[in-house]
């Protein structure tokens, strides 16, 4: 028991070693997860975000500015998922994915926002409490809990499940902004390009949890004005390191009229609601499932571990702050049932988040840290801290176990290898990117791969589809002729008749429509916009003058010290 005593005592006081002995639990409890959850079945999303990483695969060196489309998708008329889904943090695992094949990259990717999700919970949880125990169990807490599991394997959601990494750090640069060192407002601007950069829903009700908890800590800003003025200026530095996503997407959304807005197509927030008694089979799930599909909540691990608070007894500002943020959780928990407003406004004009239970991502966090921060007060002993986290490893290991079982036997009646047609709509979720004009997704397969023109006597031949590319040879009587191709219009193609640029439009069915006065060979391709490609370098540069100032200032900190 002595040397048992000696080396806790050498953990707990050398934050290094405490350090390291977090990251290695939290690295063999992520390789357990992938291990436990194979072998993969198609979760509701997964096709669709599969389609993603494989289009990025199939992309990455056709233009030097990610310039693409998915061009394999609906019978090769082409889908542009990218214009309003980010794909940056995608690049890398495109990357590894083009040499070592699709599942491995994907894999990877879990594995590694896993492992980041912890490191980043347990630096942020760490910093603002200076409390590392309670930072390793909140960073364990919040990276296994069953909302984010469900997320990753049941839901298949992945760019909502990539975004819970970044949450830690917009909190600790939150901190910053409010209570601590404001000239490192950078971080928060960093947290939220990172957050925008893989779920932009998930970056809205991020931007409304900020602003929940200005609002609660008011006082601290209007105190001190400098403290609102940098965070304005996280803002405007945040939209600038986000322009190769942001811009682009408005370019599109400012182009055309698309299914999201004109058709019924996504479920309002009000008709996603819960009731109260699966909102409280949500706060237990875990290692009991009960007999649906998959049900929602921040499971029992968390709500054991927000009850500790009955046996915390101090009056302390740390206490004071995660039990607020323990109310703003309850409160998101109440926002997820059918007696919230949804359909008043300002509520109703969040329709566009679909489903109000993703503010789980937001009281999973808050609880994961209050957990962590309750039981750093209730258990002293290093002893009672060993047990508690032997417990909570073991703990998670068999409700990994439980769900992943629970997982299998409700996802695995669905082939992975699923060919995409017209009988799942091609995998591509509610179609929500397709032109108004597009008439439906049927009309696209009863159409079939033809170039219709609209001179009868113009004649089409040698008709080649090649990597996003259409060739074609076209004599014509020597009219202005308008030829529709089996191509989805979106902003940015490009045409050249004898590799002269002629005109591109959008056809009445929405499709892709070239204006030709001559004869001769034809190419039709997506090139991109102006916007796309200087957007870009706004945010290469943008990036690369932020990591300038960073280091700039900690070197002048350091002298100044």
């Amino acid at each position: 028991m002595g040397k048992l005593d000696n080396l806790m005592d050498k953990i707990s006081t050398n934050k290094r070693n405490h350090f390291w002995v977090f990251s290695s639990i939290l690295a063999l409890l992520s390789l357990f997860m992938i291990f436990v959850y194979q072998p993969l079945c198609p979760g509701q999303d997964y096709f669709f975000h599969a389609r993603r990483l494989q289009a990025l695969i199939d992309g990455l060196f056709d233009n030097p500015f990610m310039i693409y489309l998915d061009y394999a998708a609906v019978d090769g008329y082409g889908y542009f998922t990218k214009a309003f889904y980010p794909d940056l943090l995608l690049i890398p695992f495109a990357l590894i994915g083009y040499f070592t094949g699709f599942t491995f990259a994907y894999q990877l990717l879990i594995f590694t926002f896993t492992f980041l999700c912890g490191i980043f919970t347990y630096k942020a949880v760490n910093y603002i409490y200076n409390n590392p125990y309670a930072a390793a169990i909140s960073a364990l807490l919040y990276t296994f809990c069953i909302y984010r599991l469900l997320d990753i394997y049941n839901r298949a959601a992945i760019g909502e499940a990539m975004s819970f990494t970044f949450v830690p750090i917009v909190f600790l640069g939150l901190y910053h902004i409010i209570k601590g060192d404001y000239r490192k407002w950078y971080i928060i601007a960093i947290g939220f390009s990172l957050m925008i950069f893989t779920h932009l829903i998930s970056s809205v009700l991020m931007f409304i949890t900020v602003l929940i908890f200005c609002a609660i800590y008011w006082k601290s800003l209007f105190r001190d004005p400098k403290r609102i003025y940098y965070l304005l200026l996280a803002g405007g530095i945040t939209i600038i390191l986000t322009a190769y996503y942001i811009f682009p997407m408005l370019e599109q959304m400012l182009s055309n009229t698309f299914y999201y807005e004109s058709r019924d197509i996504m479920s309002k927030t009000e008709d996603a609601t819960d009731g109260l008694h699966w909102i409280i089979w949500g706060m237990f799930t875990g290692i009991v499932h009960p007999y649906q599909v998959f049900i929602p909540g921040i499971g029992i691990f968390l709500t054991l571990a927000i009850a500790l608070r009955l046996f915390v007894n101090e009056k302390t500002k740390e206490l004071r702050s995660v039990d607020i943020g323990v109310i703003v959780g309850l409160v998101y928990i109440f926002a997820v049932s059918n007696f919230f407003p949804w359909s008043v406004y300002p509520f109703k004009l969040l329709n566009f988040i679909q489903i109000p239970w993703r503010l789980y991502e937001f009281s999973s966090f808050l609880f994961a840290v209050a957990g962590g921060y309750y039981i750093s007060r209730i258990l002293i002993t290093n002893k009672r801290r060993l047990l508690n986290a032997v417990i909570l490893v073991i703990g998670l290991t068999v409700m990994m176990l439980s769900d992943s079982q629970f997982y299998h036997e409700i996802r695995s009646n669905r082939p992975i290898t699923q060919q995409a047609d017209i009988t799942n709509d091609y995998h591509l979720g509610g179609l929500e990117y397709f032109p108004e004009k597009l008439p439906s997704i049927q009309f696209v397969h009863q159409r079939g791969n033809v170039i219709i023109p609209t001179d009868e006597k113009a004649l089409i031949s040698n008709i080649e589809r090649e990597r996003g590319k259409t060739s074609f040879d076209l004599v014509s009587s020597g009219n202005n002729t308008s030829l529709e191709l089996p191509l989805t219009y979106y902003k940015g193609y490009k045409a050249t008749l004898n590799n002269k640029e002629i005109p591109v439009s959008e056809s009445k069915n929405g499709l892709i429509q070239v204006s030709s006065s001559g004869s001769g060979k034809i190419d039709v391709y997506y090139g991109g916009t102006t916007t796309q490609k200087g957007s870009w370098f706004i945010t290469l540069i943008s990036i690369a003058a932020l990591c300038v100032y960073i280091i700039f200032i900690r070197r002048k900190e350091e002298k100044e010290t």
